[in-house]
């Protein structure tokens, strides 16, 4: 099942001044900060979209899991991690990526270069 925010993306805040934004903003460098698109909605859930394309696996687990750790609320997280040239990414995310918020994660069900999480709190 993909979560999907009950309202359309016209009433959301898309990178603004919102509280993941400052989060992960103080935390990261920009090049690592410019490779997310983070939407919060009306109804308060959070979507954030990481591309992680050009990674080496242990760069996107640590990325991916800072992401959560640092948000440290509920969010859909979307990673863009690519399919046509290796999938040793999406591997370690199905088969040995471990995180205790990640309540449900699964691939794109049109898209085999993109892994869906939901984060719990």
């Amino acid at each position: 099942m993909v979560y999907t925010p009950n309202v359309s993306k016209t009433n959301a805040s898309k990178g603004g001044d919102t509280m993941v934004n400052r989060r992960l903003h103080l935390i990261m460098s920009d090049d690592e900060f410019n490779r997310l698109t983070i939407t919060e909605f009306d109804d308060g859930s959070v979507q954030v979209i990481v591309d992680v394309h050009g990674m080496k696996c242990y760069q996107a687990r640590r990325f991916i899991n800072n992401i959560i750790n640092i948000a440290h609320c509920e969010l859909q997280l979307v990673v863009i991690h690519g399919y046509n040239h290796g999938t040793a990414i999406k591997d370690m995310l199905a088969f040995d990526f471990n995180n205790s918020h990640v309540s449900e994660q699964h691939l794109d069900a049109n898209n085999q270069g993109v892994t869906h999480m939901l984060i719990a709190a």
